[in-house]
């Protein structure tokens, strides 16, 4: 099992940046527009792919791409459950316009929609016990960079008892010369509770 950053003791994060030799840590992106907060999970730039044939340069080459993929998964998820539990209204900057949720099987597409949907959920306490994380192949996505995020927990919902859950994110990357900022293209979020016999 994972362990959140914020769980990390001097030692992990030291370790961890020997190990990755990491100088530049994924951040939040905020900016501010009137009473408005944008939030964005943003990364260094993608490192452009090696063009070798090598099997021991595609090999390390992967073993960056994981790494970022995990780094940029791991601030997500602080930054989504975050947004979701505090400040909901802002929870659709975090998804591509025509990104889709599909929530114990209810699908929601399009941003309006998205919005709708989540000012309709009562208010909420997540708690990620879980989160993986793997790049997907380039050839299932276009080309298009993407990152697959599971995470599971519990969930409280105001007036409702404590549900086991389990959420899976494709998040895409948006790239500029600057940074990376990763989307959500599609969500599928659902209960895991077991039924009594």
């Amino acid at each position: 099992m994972r362990k959140f950053r914020s769980e990390w003791s001097q030692g992990d994060r030291e370790g961890y940046q020997r190990r990755h030799d990491v100088s530049e840590e994924p951040h939040t992106s905020c900016s501010w527009r009137g009473n408005q907060r944008r939030e964005h999970v943003v990364t260094p730039p993608l490192q452009e792919k090696d063009s070798s044939d090598s099997p021991m340069a595609s090999a390390v080459e992967f073993k960056t791409y994981v790494d970022q993929a995990c780094r940029a998964a791991e601030e997500f998820v602080n930054i989504y459950y975050e947004t979701m539990d505090k400040r909901r209204r802002a929870l659709t900057r975090l998804y591509l316009d025509k990104a889709t949720l599909i929530w114990n099987g209810n699908v929601v597409t399009g941003l309006e929609a998205l919005a709708n949907f989540f000012d309709m959920l009562p208010s909420s306490e997540f708690q990620v016990n879980m989160l993986d994380c793997q790049p997907v192949h380039e050839q299932a996505t276009q080309a298009q960079t993407t990152v697959l995020v599971v995470t599971s927990g519990t969930v409280k919902f105001d007036g409702n008892k404590q549900h086991y859950f389990n959420q899976n994110f494709l998040l895409t990357a948006q790239t500029t010369a600057n940074n990376t900022v990763w989307k959500i293209a599609s969500d599928c979020f659902r209960f895991q509770d077991w039924a009594t016999i």
